[in-house]
């Protein structure tokens, strides 16, 4: 399978750092493709270091795997991010200037016309299969508790101040839950991940637009980026696509 990957990383308008991260990866071997996003949280720049260490800890997993010792995807990806949790818990610790730090994380691997994903947070995972636009990922965030609970419509929460408040983040407690799913991809379908500084500004109609021309061979990173910007987006954005052809 070919894989068509491109992805950008902002520090935005706002900013003056960036605390998200984007890594990813093929195994030619194997004819696996990875990839990891994710979105800092924390005082004095401690966001980009947590952010930092949940990448650099998936990539030197990463090469650890073989076609000798394949995994199951969901279990390998599960792992990661709770050691990575620890990892970062354990420094935060042990440094005054980075405790509270954190991150969001999704990390995707693609096997055999599968996505597997397991992320915490609110860094998302899409796909689009034809003109049909989906988020595949939850997030975690005290508002879609609400919403889960009846408490809250998704309307509504849509226009709350407190919508990225996170329920639970990489780093922050010794025990983390890790949400995974496995989606059935085919030629032709295009998967993106995303931080909430880009996909909280952009609409579902625009984001299929944007998946449905990167389809066709159009690097649409830049204009996802500066669009979400000219939505009055302050964050740190950052966006990853893949596309599959066979």
């Amino acid at each position: 399978m070919n894989y068509h990957i491109k992805s950008l990383c902002h520090q935005g308008a706002i900013r003056d750092n960036n605390e998200d991260a984007i890594s990813y990866g093929v195994h030619q071997e194997l004819d696996v493709a990875w990839m990891l996003i994710a979105d800092g949280m924390g005082g004095h720049n401690a966001g980009e270091v947590a952010s930092a260490m949940l990448v650099e800890h998936v990539k030197h997993a990463w090469g650890k795997v073989s076609i000798t010792n394949q995994a199951n995807w969901l279990t390998w990806i599960t792992e990661q991010l709770n050691t990575a949790n620890l990892n970062i818990l354990k420094q935060a610790k042990n440094t005054m200037s980075q405790q509270g730090m954190g991150t969001t994380g999704v990390l995707m691997v693609i096997e055999n016309n599968k996505c597997h994903l397991g992320w915490v947070g609110d860094s998302r995972a899409y796909t689009l299969k034809g003109k049909v636009l989906m988020q595949e990922t939850v997030d975690h965030t005290m508002l879609q508790e609400l919403i889960d609970k009846g408490a809250i419509s998704a309307a509504s929460a849509k226009n709350s101040k407190a919508k990225n408040l996170l329920s639970q983040a990489i780093g922050v407690r010794e025990k983390i839950s890790v949400d995974t799913v496995t989606v059935e991809i085919k030629n032709g379908d295009t998967i993106m991940l995303s931080t909430d500084g880009l996909h909280d500004y952009l609409t579902g109609q625009e984001i299929s637009h944007y998946l449905s021309e990167f389809s066709t061979g159009k690097d649409v990173c830049h204009d996802m980026i500066y669009r979400a910007m000219a939505q009055n987006s302050r964050d740190n954005l950052t966006v990853g696509l893949i596309n599959l052809a066979m």
